[in-house]
């Protein structure tokens, strides 16, 4: 008999925890615990490991992302956000391929992110690092300032060269490619290094033209010419420069729901 999936629910309102534990009854897991703050949260976290958490980010004191900054990598489990963020937000966390919960939610969208998440659990080698896509939300919110706030998109950034500062439209980059605390924006035949994590970029870039296809990729939907796979499974992304791009298993949602069907 397998495990069952160890889970702890997070939220300041005592409605909101009954609900989410409610629809957890008719399923085979185990609560292990409820949190109505986040130092109780991390607290609990650290002392009951659990595989999954329903976390709630709009708490008094320390919130749901402080939460996860205080805890390290390896403390991570599985997170879904349970949210009541405005649409900028939600763009952050599509990105960084990270599921949540906007309230108030249906019981069939509980149910999908349950199922996944689950799977997540269960996949002990998974392509992707999902610690890693926390760590970028994370970067990405903070870089942007409040999340809560609505902010348009990037239309320029101001890039330095050797000699001058040079203003790039967006709309002219093929990709990018994160380089550490740096990217690379690919520009034609041109490169140009600049400034930022790809975490914290992708939120600010307009999501109806960039689109994120791996935890170190973002591509200009634009450029996108086919997709070509390589093996059972997996795709390369190809440009109209004939660039080759991976597309990661865990960012392949994201190009579907763009595409408006599965492959």
């Amino acid at each position: 008999m397998s495990e069952k999936l160890r889970i702890l629910i997070v939220d300041d309102e005592r409605p909101a925890r009954e609900r989410i534990r409610e629809l957890l009854a008719a399923t085979d897991v185990e609560v292990v615990a409820e949190c109505k703050n986040g130092a109780e949260a991390l607290e609990k976290i650290r002392e009951m490991k659990p595989a999954l958490v329903f976390l709630d980010i709009q708490m008094p004191g320390m919130d749901g992302f402080a939460v996860l900054q205080a805890l390290n990598p390896a403390e991570l489990p599985v997170i879904v956000f349970v949210t009541a963020f405005d649409q900028y937000a939600i763009r952050a966390f599509d990105v960084n391929a990270i599921d949540y919960l906007l309230k108030p939610f249906s019981d069939e969208r509980f149910d999908a992110a349950l199922i996944k998440a689950r799977r997540q659990c269960e996949q002990n080698d998974r392509e992707d690092n999902d610690q890693q896509r926390l760590l970028d939300l994370l970067d990405g919110l903070q870089s942007s300032g409040e999340a809560g706030q609505q902010a348009s998109p990037l239309d320029r950034l101001a890039v330095k060269t050797t000699d001058r500062i040079l203003l790039l439209k967006t709309e002219e980059i093929d990709w990018i490619e994160a380089a550490g605390v740096y990217v690379n924006l690919h520009v034609g035949r041109r490169s140009y290094l600049y400034r930022e994590t790809i975490g914290a970029l992708a939120v600010q870039l307009d999501a109806r033209q960039f689109i994120r296809i791996h935890r170190s990729t973002i591509v200009n939907i634009d450029r996108i010419r086919e997709l070509q796979p390589r093996s059972p499974g997996e795709y390369y992304v190809i440009l109209q420069d004939n660039a080759a791009l991976k597309l990661s298993r865990g960012y392949r949602s994201n190009l579907q729901k763009r595409l408006g069907k599965p492959f």
